[in-house]
């Protein structure tokens, strides 16, 4: 008996099963890498949108501070016809009371001070 000759069909057949387990078992090594890459992207984003969140928290604490900033300066604007008025006020009293100064100067150099000195003192020949 001899053996039948072996035909080259089935090593055709086991070299196309080897190349296309060669590459599924490369597609699967791709996609292990790729979800291995999108976990690492997705864990650097997280940590990305959180630094954020704590700079959005700190927009909304500086727009709060700025919005009673700009409350105040309202504030303030809304007394300047009050504080002019007053200015004025001060300014009208500060002449009347530098127009008094220089009357009761002119009076006392008119009364000459030594004079009414010399006449106060006993003894002094008149």
């Amino acid at each position: 008996m001899t053996q039948p000759e072996p035909t080259k069909t089935p090593r055709l057949a086991r070299a196309a099963l080897v190349a296309a387990s060669l590459i599924a078992g490369g597609g699967f090594l791709y996609m292990v890498k790729l979800m291995h890459d999108m976990a690492g992207h997705m864990g650097a984003m997280s940590g990305q949108m959180a630094s954020m969140a704590a700079d959005m928290r700190q927009m909304r604490t500086d727009m709060s501070s700025l919005a009673r900033d700009v409350s105040d300066i309202g504030t303030q604007v809304r007394t300047l016809p009050v504080m002019a008025a007053d200015m004025r006020g001060m300014r009208q009293g500060m002449e009347r009371m530098a127009g008094v100064v220089t009357r009761s100067g002119e009076q006392i150099e008119q009364m000459n001070p030594m004079g009414v000195i010399r006449q106060l003192v006993p003894g002094e020949g008149r």
